[in-house]
């Protein structure tokens, strides 16, 4: 007896396989948790799911928000761990004492931002914006931050440890009374910083632009400052350096230290 095949519906149907149930759509599954993983929000405007806050603090392991639109989200307290924000729009968004683990956002743009308390760390924030950004209190640690522009930020207490600013933009940034170790400050444009009473342990400040800066009662003892010279040396009015670095500002003067 041969099979009689069933109707057809005139419908070529993709079927869910038995027992799997459809993937959830991103922005469902944004409106309708608070702790997600492995989401890919590429593209995606976010702001009608984030626009009001959430019942607890978010929390994202492993998505991606690759130039997706956040602006003016509510993000406070909200966790990324190795997420991926590759140019994305944070513009204005709430990140009052949210935390970046790890993952990249370089590129992303956090322009006029609330991010009092923001704890980053081992993340890539190469060539991020921070034009206008509530930064007081904020905190990066061991971040890749190579031509970040740090320019005009609101607040004080700014802290880095172990970060690479190279070429980075931090005209008028205040560091004042900081202590700054393992930062590389190649090329980067320090105008206008207040480093006063700053301690700069295992910095780098080869080739960066200082006009301007005050390094009043600053540390350098322990800092890397390139090549020495008169006019480096002006630029440094005011702080304390080693022994050696002493002796290079003389013999780049043409002087001999006699003991």
């Amino acid at each position: 007896m041969t099979d009689t095949p069933p109707p057809s519906n005139g419908h070529n149907a993709t079927h869910t396989p038995s027992g799997a149930a459809p993937a959830a759509d991103p922005l469902t599954l944004l409106a309708t948790s608070t702790d997600l993983e492995d989401v890919d929000f590429t593209g995606l405007d976010l702001r009608a799911a984030l626009k009001n806050p959430a019942a607890a603090p978010r929390t994202f392991t492993r998505c991606t928000f690759t130039q997706a639109t956040l602006r003016g989200a509510h993000l406070a307290e909200a966790v990324f761990t190795d997420c991926t924000a590759h140019t994305a729009d944070f513009t204005g968004a709430l990140l009052d004492q949210a935390r970046i683990d790890r993952g990249s956002a370089a590129g992303a743009n956090f322009t006029d931002a609330d991010c009092g308390d923001l704890l980053c760390d081992g993340a890539d924030l190469a060539n991020t914006k921070w034009s206008g950004a509530m930064l007081g209190g904020a905190t990066f640690t061991g971040c890749r931050m190579i031509g970040a522009r740090l320019t005009r930020h609101r607040g004080l207490g700014i802290t880095f440890t172990r970060c690479n600013l190279a070429v980075a933009n931090l005209n008028g940034l205040s560091l004042r009374g900081n202590h700054l170790t393992g930062i590389r400050f190649t090329e980067a444009d320090l105008g206008g910083v207040d480093f006063r009473d700053t301690t700069l342990e295992d910095c780098r400040l080869a080739d960066a632009n200082l006009r301007a800066a005050d390094f009043t009662g600053a540390d350098l003892c322990g800092a890397d400052l390139g090549e020495l010279t008169l006019d480096l040396a002006t630029q440094l009015r005011g702080a304390v350096i080693s022994p050696d670095q002493a002796a290079q500002i003389s013999a780049a003067l043409g002087l001999t230290v006699l003991n």
